[in-house]
């Protein structure tokens, strides 16, 4: 006996040690949420992949330098000759030696949307055979300009768009991760009520026991009916069954709260219910202010807009007369030694004007830019759709959260209320001057009173936490939301 005491004991310390205690207000539980969970992991991923390209972007903007060079090409194969002795075509042998490399620069001109270039390079080409000759090739500099005319330049939209783009994913980041914040307090506050529920079942067996105890008691005294001592002994039961059921949903609520903070699934939580309000002044139009600065709605659909109008540009002129030019000035020279290729270079000159007129495509380019022209007004619409409901979702929001504040305070008043009630009714049936239905019902309303103020704190927090995911401000500590 003694050596199953010891085991169980033991089992008892291995048990307390894989299960770990972690006490969570609901600061720590939204700093857990948004810090190191997967989720929100996740979201600052698709911010950096949006990061990056922007940071391509803005380096495509400077001077690019290329260094192209094939340092070997060797050929070995039969040509085909004219042989003037015999008049003949004939088959000979023939190698070739292939050496190359040269250096170009680029840069984009984006108010006008064209390009300068320049490069600079060596070749050198040796044939061997019945032909043998030794050629360097050599251009010191070449300069030149190309750009399409006639209107549209890519260049300058992109220094629209570009950094509107990174600032709606940073946006979009910091919203994604605040919507992490505010499932996490959601499920804070369902674990907060199982937590409550599970504290009253507990209480609840503990006063059934007590009661049951005096019942017994005053029956042998008969004090109370036998009907009366049964309806105790089925409370007794009842709250034996409630208290299973409170477990159950107390574990699956603890659990669901521990894997979204990306705790192990074993960790026993313990929530800090905060039963004190902070003082919130916020007005509609504070608020509305603080949306359209932050919200990610409003500028996505503004950049949706934005890039539907540059595509209708460009449809519109590309529809008629294209045309680019590509023109280029440089120096260059061949000869049979190196240090002879720099001697007495050639000017070479280059000007290519291009031009695609369309004679018949049956309307295609004009409908193709109608379309355009109708995607651009539709997504003015969204935009100004968007704007309406977001800035309506936030007037409702404020407003319920004002209502919010002052439920909580009634539903806190009632529970004192409730409480003083239970406990006067108790001390009253004890000195034997109220019956069970009287200590039942005080009951009754006492633990109504405790979930419900619990939940009038939940839906004030989820009213809260829904209106700093429209604002993307914390109006406890007065500053935007960064994440």
């Amino acid at each position: 006996m003694r050596h199953f005491a010891i085991a169980l004991m033991l089992c008892g310390i291995l048990t307390g040690m894989a299960q770990t205690t972690v006490r969570l207000d609901l600061e720590r539980t939204v700093e857990l949420a948004t810090d190191s969970s997967l989720t929100a992991d996740r979201y600052r991923s698709v911010f950096h992949e949006a990061r990056y390209a922007w940071l391509s972007w803005m380096a495509g903007r400077k001077l690019q330098l290329e260094l192209s060079t094939t340092p070997l090409n060797f050929e070995q194969l039969m040509t085909q000759r004219y042989v003037s002795d015999t008049d003949n075509d004939e088959y000979r042998q023939q190698k070739r030696l292939l050496s190359s490399a040269s250096v170009q620069a680029q840069q984009v001109m984006e108010p006008w949307g064209g390009s300068f270039y320049a490069s600079t390079g060596l070749a050198y080409l040796g044939n061997y055979g019945d032909f043998t000759q030794h050629q360097f090739a050599v251009t010191p500099v070449r300069v030149g300009y190309r750009q399409e005319l006639l209107g549209y330049n890519p260049y300058r939209w992109n220094r629209q768009t570009e950094p509107m783009r990174l600032t709606v994913a940073q946006q979009q980041m910091n919203y994604s991760v605040e919507q992490t914040a505010a499932e996490a307090v959601k499920r804070f506050f369902l674990l907060a009520v199982t937590q409550e529920q599970l504290k009253m079942a507990q209480e609840q067996i503990q006063s059934c026991d007590t009661i049951l105890a005096i019942g017994n008691r005053r029956f042998r005294i008969a004090s109370i009916s036998k009907a009366e001592l049964d309806i105790l002994t089925l409370q007794r039961s009842l709250a034996a069954t409630t208290l299973k059921s409170a477990q159950l949903s107390h574990q699956q609520a603890v659990r669901s709260l521990a894997v979204w903070l990306g705790m192990d699934e074993q960790t026993r939580l313990e929530l800090m219910i905060p039963s004190v309000l902070p003082s919130l002044e916020v007005t509609a139009s504070d608020a509305i202010a603080h949306a359209s600065r932050n919200n990610p709605n409003y500028l996505s659909m503004q950049l949706k807009e934005l890039e539907a109008r540059r595509d209708a540009e460009q449809l519109k002129r590309k529809k008629g007369l294209n045309a680019s030019i590509d023109a280029s000035i440089g120096l260059n020279q061949v000869a049979e030694r190196f240090d002879h290729a720099f001697r007495s270079p050639l000017v070479q000159n280059q000007v290519m004007v291009s031009l695609t007129v369309p004679i018949v495509d049956h309307g295609k380019k004009r409908n193709a830019w109608l379309a355009a022209q109708s995607k651009a007004e539709t997504a003015a619409h969204q935009r100004e759709e968007q704007r309406r409901d977001t800035e309506l979702d936030v007037m409702q929001t404020v407003a319920e959260v004002d209502q919010r504040q002052s439920m909580v305070a009634d539903a806190h008043r009632s529970l004192q209320i409730a409480e003083d009630a239970y406990t006067a009714m108790l001390q009253r049936f004890i000195r034997g001057q109220a019956n069970v239905n009287d200590l039942s019902l005080a009951q009754q309303y006492w633990q109504t009173a405790r979930v419900d103020h619990v939940k009038a704190l939940q839906d004030f927090w989820n009213s809260y936490f829904h209106l700093r995911l429209l604002t993307l401000y914390d109006y406890l500590k007065r500053e935007p939301i960064r994440h």
